[in-house]
């Protein structure tokens, strides 16, 4: 794994890591690049969580400067969550600032926070799961996107409560965020948090990166979604044998210099 490409500091809510600490770790598993995707979140109350983008621009150029030598590459970038139901700010920030990795998310269904298990409260499994990727499906279809992120989130909070799920029971609404994502030129991440955490769970992956490749897909972003150093660029060597292994190609940003060698 030479880039990680999706990962977060302490200018996001719930992360534990500095930038220069995150470079560091980095730098000592030989990376070429990291990016900094931190937060930026519209909460069900109105509230909005972001960075304060002055201070991380600063310390991330100041981490460019540092570890330049080591051959790093230190890369500016967002993660938005749900930015197709808030595309005025959306455009406002991304007019603002110059972000070299722009990451779209599904965080929320409604009221309904997807990382978390009461997300299925009162509403049948599937229902959800389906509802998930309908709404992957308009997000990826957003202008400005590089990628959509871990599109197995949703699982991570219904497995612990369900077991592992029947992917082809929602086929038809993954294909269509799939197919969303190959139409729009926006990357589909394989997320490693969850690599290899349930027994039979990289079966499910495959099946998706096969529909991946059915609709046109040929790169995938492979990223740890790292919050804490211990995290960075974890799974990754399992990440990149899935993605081979269904004849894609790992894939940093392309309208990145350093993406494609």
């Amino acid at each position: 794994m030479q880039l990680d490409l999706h990962t977060h500091s302490t200018y996001s809510m719930d992360a534990h890591d500095s930038i220069t600490d995150m470079c560091r770790r980095a730098v000592e598993l030989d990376l070429q690049a990291i990016a900094f995707t931190d937060h930026v979140e519209w909460l069900p109350d109105g509230d909005r969580l972001m960075p304060d983008f002055p201070r991380y621009f600063e310390e991330l150029a100041q981490a460019r400067a540092y570890f330049a030598s080591d051959g790093l590459q230190v890369l500016s970038g967002v993660e938005f969550g749900n930015p197709h139901e808030h595309r005025a700010e959306v455009e406002e920030m991304l007019s603002a600032y110059d972000f070299d990795v722009i990451i779209g998310s599904v965080h929320w269904l409604g009221d309904r926070n997807i990382h978390l298990s009461s997300a299925f409260d009162g509403r049948d499994q599937y229902d959800v799961y389906a509802g998930y990727f309908e709404e992957m499906a308009v997000l990826a279809r957003e202008p400005g996107l590089d990628m959509v992120a871990h599109f197995d989130r949703i699982f991570q909070a219904g497995v612990p409560r369900f077991g592992l799920p029947d992917i082809r029971r929602v086929e038809g609404p993954v294909r269509r965020a799939l197919e969303a994502m190959v139409d729009n030129a926006c990357l589909l991440e394989l997320n490693t948090r969850f690599l290899a955490r349930e027994s039979g769970w990289n079966d499910t992956i495959r099946t998706v990166l096969d529909w991946y490749r059915d609709a046109g897909g040929a790169f995938v972003s492979i990223n740890s979604d790292a919050h804490r150093v211990s995290e960075v660029a974890r799974h990754g060597a399992i990440g990149q044998n899935l993605v081979l292994e269904s004849g894609l190609e790992p894939s940093g940003v392309p309208r990145l210099a350093f993406a494609e060698e």
